[in-house]
């Protein structure tokens, strides 16, 4: 259910948007609904969505769980013998990897929009005291941490998850408590000068949301949104020296909290 509050935001970027196309080309591209719709296709490409028949007849637990999309070749051992791949953040940065898991996770940025004073024909801008020259877009502001390693999972069942993952299985964790305790017990025994960070993503305007997250390793731009991530992520105390690179854990046994879910 949307709030009353999330619709009035909505509006207000939706609003934005068209004062934008306006300045940029006098009005909304015709064919901008029609290219928005095309990504919804590939869910009934070949029929009934994976998501969909994966989940079939399977009865979801009442009590809060996480969920891990994935190929079965994977999560099977995952499940077996707790061996997890943990991943660096750069990592995901890569031109081969998938649209819905392709992201810069190690930097923030933001747009302050500047189509007013454009439109006015000014050439700079009045920010905190200081004046900015602008060019012909909205001035961006890049924020860049440091690597460090984290675990994606969702919080709910979402039948639309395994055609954006590409995976054909999931593991339906029943006790996210246990999962979380293993996992970054496991991570600090052998990296203890590490500090690790859990819960779910916040999701940010980059345009709006300035001051809304504190901790940028768990920040994601609203576009990922309807992933509902929950993320576990460990942040190095001080600089590392050399490049980081994935590395594989073995938390044990996950058949007795968790349940492996295929087509």
């Amino acid at each position: 259910m949307i709030s009353f509050e999330e619709t009035d935001e909505y509006m207000q970027v939706f609003t934005h948007m068209l004062e934008e196309f306006g300045s940029r080309c006098g009005d909304v591209p015709k064919d901008l609904i029609q290219t928005a719709r095309a990504p919804f296709f590939k869910y009934f490409a070949q029929g009934t969505p994976i998501g969909v028949t994966m989940f079939e007849g399977y009865k979801a637990p009442k009590t809060p769980i996480l969920v891990k999309y994935g190929k079965r070749e994977f999560l099977e051992p995952m499940l077996k013998f707790g061996t997890i791949r943990l991943a660096n953040a750069r990592s995901y940065n890569q031109a081969s990897l998938i649209d819905a898991i392709r992201d810069d996770e190690t930097s923030r940025t933001f747009f302050i929009p500047t189509y007013k004073e454009r439109l006015e024909g000014k050439r700079h801008i009045e920010l905190q005291g200081h004046r900015i020259e602008i060019g012909d877009d909205d001035l961006e502001i890049p924020l860049v941490i440091e690597d460090y390693f984290l675990f994606s999972l969702c919080e709910h069942i979402h039948y639309r998850m395994p055609t954006d993952f590409d995976a054909d299985a999931a593991i339906v964790i029943r006790d996210p408590n246990l999962f979380k305790q293993r996992l970054i017990s496991t991570f600090l025994a052998r990296f203890p000068q590490w500090v690790p960070m859990e819960g779910k993503v916040i999701y940010y305007d980059p345009y709006r949301d300035y001051t809304k997250f504190r901790v940028p390793e768990m920040a994601k731009h609203f576009g990922y949104g309807y992933q509902k991530e929950f993320r576990i992520a460990f942040r190095p105390r001080r600089r590392i020296p050399t490049n980081i690179e994935p590395t594989f854990l073995s938390i044990g046994p996950m058949t007795d909290f968790a349940d492996l879910v295929s087509v």
